[in-house]
């Protein structure tokens, strides 16, 4: 089940897993990415040792073990780039909310929360994007709450 058009900011969801988009080469400097990084500081380190001992694979995901929660879930949705401004593919979208179902299945998580995913620095159209969140997730029995406006200063009402 969706919930969309939440209002807020992702990083204050109660959700059993905060969902971003990511790039092979994440810098953790912009969007929800820095957002995420501010709040668990953690997370930069990690995800370089992580690309030292593997290279990451678009259409993947990379989740965060920090034992809190929520538990952080990057989707490899973006492309490596010099300036780490590397378009999304709608392809490796599809891929990931794929592989983001199966693992929230496995997982059963409640919950989680997502934010109109590769159309900030993947420079995708939200139009094309919108309908492969509805199809990979619409159906889970996990709450799927969908941030669509953000405000940096609260939390989205998830009910």
């Amino acid at each position: 089940m969706i919930q969309e058009a939440l209002v807020g900011n992702l990083i204050f969801s109660k959700s059993d897993a905060i969902v971003f988009g990511i790039a092979t080469d994440e810098d953790f400097q912009q969007g929800v990415a820095m957002a995420v990084s501010q709040k668990y500081p953690g997370i930069v380190e990690d995800f370089r040792q992580y690309r030292a001992a593997t290279v990451p694979e678009p259409g993947g995901l990379w989740i965060w073990q920090s034992g809190y929660r929520p538990q952080v879930i990057g989707l490899v949705i973006r492309e490596a780039a010099a300036d780490h401004r590397g378009t999304a593919h709608l392809e490796w979208v599809a891929q990931s909310l794929s592989r983001l179902r199966s693992f929230v299945e496995e997982a059963a998580l409640r919950s989680i929360a997502l934010p109109k995913l590769g159309t900030g620095r993947g420079d995708l159209d939200w139009r094309d994007v919108k309908p492969l969140i509805e199809h990979q997730l619409g159906d889970l029995q996990t709450r799927v709450y969908l941030y669509t406006i953000f405000n940096p200063h609260i939390a989205g009402v998830e009910e």
